[in-house]
């Protein structure tokens, strides 16, 4: 006999609008999604990639600037695109979990990943100030920048979407959802592209084929990091909007 979720049977007094606002997950439930392998292959292209980088920073000792890209690389591939794995449907690693478990541990991993870019976002800043340099003045600075902004707000939007049914008044819960998993996928998306813009700056000596391999990595795990739940969103919004039609 299949047990109800304590998040549907807590919504039976709401009207059906506010529950089928709030039951269409972006994540499916359990027994619906199928494993996907794309995260695991993501997973490994991530490891890969800081590893090189990790490899390049100190290889010939190190600085206090060696510990951006490391850092950079560990919170924005690797814990960053395990929070976003966390919440995607068939997940290798967490399809056998309840929502509610999966839900916590994107929030555990994006504060893990805040984190760590919050320090290697610091020591950069420390490094510009120690070395009188000017501050995002490279194409890598700027979309370093945007992309904090954008981590940050969209962190704190995640309060929203985890507090959606306090805010139904204002707009129905699905829609906070797909707003907050929107911009969290922009976020990646700025993110990955200042990885990328970083191999391309001054800094990177390290050979033509390591730079092309590590570009190659870089857009691997943003596509397979990506593309299922945009197409979750899609379908969801689809969904939405066709019923809100009738």
């Amino acid at each position: 006999m299949k047990i109800p979720s304590a998040s549907t049977t807590n919504l039976s007094e709401m009207s059906s609008v506010e529950r089928t606002s709030e039951t269409s997950h972006l994540v499916s439930a359990n027994n619906q999604s199928k494993p996907s392998y794309l995260n695991v292959f993501s997973n490994i292209c991530a490891l890969l990639f800081t590893g090189i980088i990790f490899y390049c920073c100190f290889k010939n000792g190190a600085s206090l600037f060696s510990f951006h890209p490391t850092l950079m690389s560990l919170g924005w591939l690797i814990i960053m695109t395990s929070a976003v794995n966390a919440v995607t449907p068939g997940d290798l690693a967490t399809e056998w979990m309840p929502i509610r478990l999966r839900s916590a541990r994107h929030w555990v991993l994006q504060l893990v990943a805040v984190l760590i870019i919050l320090i290697g976002f610091l020591i950069i800043l420390s490094n510009k100030i120690i070395n009188d340099k000017q501050h995002f003045q490279s194409l890598h600075g700027k979309f370093g920048l945007a992309s904090f902004i954008f981590m940050i707000c969209t962190s704190l939007g995640g309060l929203g979407a985890l507090y959606s049914l306090k805010l139904k008044e204002y707009l129905a819960p699905i829609y906070t959802k797909i707003v907050h998993a929107s911009f969290g996928l922009i976020t990646i998306c700025l993110g990955t592209i200042t990885i990328i813009l970083g191999t391309f700056s001054a800094w990177w000596s390290f050979g033509e084929v390591l730079r092309y391999t590590c570009l190659i990595l870089v857009l691997l795990i943003m596509i397979l990091t990506v593309l299922r739940p945009s197409l979750k969103i899609y379908f969801r919004l689809k969904e939405r909007l066709g019923y809100s039609n009738n």
